[in-house]
């Protein structure tokens, strides 16, 4: 009937009887233009009608998936019409006909109890009904996430998109997410609450249930693993056992071989010498008697320049054999570095106690204030042969050693616990039996001890480090964005060597709290030496640093050409150290937190990288911007990029994106290999062997068949041909590139 309507109506339009008379058109044109026009419509009244018999059937879908996840019986009731002043006790009794009698003495009890008539009951109801619109609008989007700790800007910013939080109960927050059904949550409350309205989160909670979130976002810093149950395009925010390259014995192994990975301009790291002590000690302990050697040689050369003539000391004297051991034994090394011992081994083998009495007097010099014994004039002559030594020795040192602006002399070595965090168990030392003596008290792979950096660079006398985050959208091909603007971490206390407090050295937001706080009880309690503000108190961000940088005559933008971008190229080398233990879960994703210190050259040093770093609550006005631009821009990273490439990202910028080739050789051995594969000849038969054959194929024939059955006639490569790997990816990305 539809159709024939349609078909009439377009009749009626295309040819009046004006137009007939006007053209005089045949009758049975007519009808046969009737006939066609009458065809196509009903051909499109039926696709219109399968069209919305489809959408119809998706959202009968979407309605049952709703109707499944969501069932509040206590609340889902008929009673109430859209007024509570229809339902008020004075209202007829016709409006109750329509229900069963457990409904209307339920109805009659609350009305009863309440002292607003059934007000405070209609209000409940729609307060429910707008929450359940929102997670029925929410499931069919599929905008649902979970939040497994503390992120309020997060939330918010999830939210404002339209995406529904759901709840988790106590005892389930520990436990990896779907290995146990979370149906109970007491701890959320009631779902009315003592005042009479809704508990919203214990509705959403109900109402969530039996519906696994779209999102998650997992605090937690014991994390291992998912549960196999998790759907695969549920999104999540880490990957699988990061602590394999995250913790920081995990991360000082993949860097030792590190530097196949370096290419100019795009990845390369620095990052201080580091031993595991219950597998290595041996290597420790050589390193720690060559600093300590080359330490002596430069706390002589400094002491020279400000006082040629050492005076005398009030503590003991150190003899001047000392010197001339230590130019002897950095001379060795040198000549080791520059392979001169191949053949021959030249290099002095010396007994524990000797190097034990040498470490005594190298720590009395550089810790303790002791001199040099200048007792004679001959000895106050030999000093200066023995400063020309050891600076030409320490010039020769540099060349080799990388490290050689690191080490300082004073060989302090920093503690640190390899799987904690927040500066948990951190401590600085110089002395090789007190480093030995923590490693022995604690289990083994406990501790990685790692080289301090001495000389770093000091904003008013301060220490500070730099935290930059960056996320990993993909492992494979390898994609990574990196937050422009780092955090400016100070410390409390002006830096020295006096002591080796954790106010003054580790400048971990955790640890530099619990001063602020004292500070802040001094400050009540009217203490004057408190009043002046530390430059932790100033706000400094990443501008300000620039700012002071070009002050003290640095050129150009130096922390934005200089500290940003070798930042950046740590990251990159480091991440693709870590790329095959990393999990290529298709819809998984990672923020991390790395941690720079930048040296008197501005030369950038990688300390650690934190996975699930700190993000609340915030320490400052500065930590509180951002924390929130950090949250607001990774989602915007994370749920509009894959939409749109050119969409917004905030403050993240791509800084890598690994190129994969299309042919993929195996990699294992270092020689690539092309070549033809080797074929035999076969020999030419003799004719009087052919003649006597008494074969009844043509010649033709037998050509055909040996097309079949014989290899083919491609003569023996004597040479192989062989190709450099490295030139055969430069000419496929330069093919690409064309």
């Amino acid at each position: 009937m539809e159709a024939e309507k349609v078909e009439d109506r377009v009749v009626a339009t295309c040819l009046t009887p004006s137009k007939l008379r006007s053209h005089d058109i045949d009758k049975k044109v007519l009808k046969l233009t009737k006939r066609i026009i009458g065809t196509l419509t009903r051909a499109f009244a039926n696709q219109h009608n399968i069209a919305q018999r489809k959408r119809n059937f998706h959202e009968d879908m979407d309605d049952n998936e709703i109707n499944a996840v969501n069932s509040l019986p206590q609340l889902d009731c008929g009673v109430f019409p859209k007024s509570y002043m229809d339902t008020c006790s004075c209202c007829p009794r016709e409006i109750f006909d329509k229900h069963n009698v457990d409904t209307i003495n339920n109805y009659r009890n609350i009305v009863l109890k309440e002292d607003d008539c059934c007000k405070n009951h209609w209000s409940r109801k729609e307060r429910y009904q707008k929450i359940k619109t929102k997670v029925g609008r929410a499931i069919k989007r599929h905008k649902i996430f979970l939040i497994r700790g503390e992120l309020p800007k997060l939330k918010e910013a999830l939210e404002k998109r339209g995406w529904v939080q759901k709840y988790e109960a106590t005892k389930t927050r520990t436990l990896p997410y779907g290995s146990v059904a979370s149906l109970e949550a007491r701890s959320l409350g009631d779902l009315t609450q003592l005042d009479g309205s809704l508990n919203e989160k214990a509705v959403i909670f109900a109402l969530l249930r039996h519906k696994s979130p779209d999102f998650i976002w997992d605090c937690r810093n014991d994390f291992v693993d998912w549960h196999r149950g998790l759907s695969s395009n549920t999104i999540l925010n880490r990957y699988q056992k990061p602590s394999v390259y995250t913790s920081k014995l995990g991360m000082a192994h993949l860097l030792e071989e590190a530097h196949w990975l370096y290419e100019k301009d795009v990845s390369s790291v620095l990052f201080p010498r580091s031993y595991n002590l219950s597998r290595e000690p041996k290597a420790f302990l050589e390193d720690f008697r060559l600093t300590a050697v080359a330490g002596l040689l430069k706390w002589f050369v400094e002491r020279m320049q400000d006082e040629p003539s050492l005076s005398e000391s009030e503590h003991r004297s150190i003899p001047m054999s000392r010197l001339e051991f230590a130019i002897k034994r950095c001379e060795e090394f040198i000549a080791c570095e520059n392979h001169q011992n191949i053949d021959e081994d030249f290099v002095t083998e010396f007994s524990e106690e000797e190097w034990n009495s040498f470490l005594d007097d190298y720590t009395a010099a550089v810790h303790e204030g002791a001199e040099i014994e200048t007792n004679t004039e001959k000895s106050r002559e030999q000093l200066q042969k023995y400063f020309d030594a050891a600076n030409a020795t320490l010039t020769k040192l540099k060349e080799v050693d990388p490290q050689y602006e690191l080490n300082g002399m004073r060989n302090m070595w920093i503690l640190k616990p390899s799987e904690l965090c927040c500066g948990t168990g951190i401590s600085i030392s110089h002395s090789l039996k007190d480093i030995f003596r923590k490693i022995k008290s604690r289990p083994k792979d406990y501790f990685i001890v790692q080289k301090y950096i001495e000389r770093p660079l000091l904003i008013y006398d301060t220490k500070f480090d730099i935290r930059v985050w960056y996320l990993v959208t993909n492992t494979f091909p390898l994609t990574i964005w990196i937050f422009k603007e780092g955090l400016l971490r100070f410390s409390s206390k002006p830096y020295t060597f006096s002591t080796y407090h954790e106010a003054i050295h580790i400048c971990n937001t955790a640890i530099q709290e619990k001063y602020d706080e004292e500070r802040r009880r001094r400050r009540k309690r009217g203490i004057s030496e408190e009043v002046v503000k530390s430059i932790r108190d100033q706000g400094w961000d990443c501008e300000k640093l620039n700012e002071y940088l070009k002050q003290t005559g640095h050129e150009g933008d130096p922390y934005y050409e200089q500290i940003y971008s070798k930042m950046s190229e740590a990251i990159v080398l480091t991440m693709l150290a870590s790329q095959e233990h990393m999990d290529r879960r298709r819809c998984s994703f990672e923020l991390y937190g790395a941690d720079f210190v930048v040296m008197e050259d501005l030369s950038v040093w990688l300390i650690e990288i934190n996975t699930n770093p700190r993000m609340h609550p915030p320490s400052s006005r500065i930590t509180k911007r951002l924390y929130s631009n950090v949250l607001e821009s990774l989602v915007k990273v994370i749920m509009d990029v894959p939409m749109n490439p050119a969409a917004e990202t905030g403050g993240f910028t791509l800084v890598y994106k690994q190129n994969i080739p299309d042919f993929r050789p195996y990699l294992g051995p270092c020689l690539f290999v092309f070549g033809k594969s080797i074929t035999l000849q076969e020999h030419p038969r003799k004719q009087e062997k052919r003649k006597k054959c008494g074969s009844g194929w043509t010649k033709q024939q037998q050509q055909q068949m040996r097309a079949w059955t014989a290899p083919p006639m491609i003569p023996r490569l004597r040479e192989p041909k062989i190709v450099d790997f490295i030139d055969y990816l430069n000419t496929a990305r330069c093919t690409a590139a064309n």
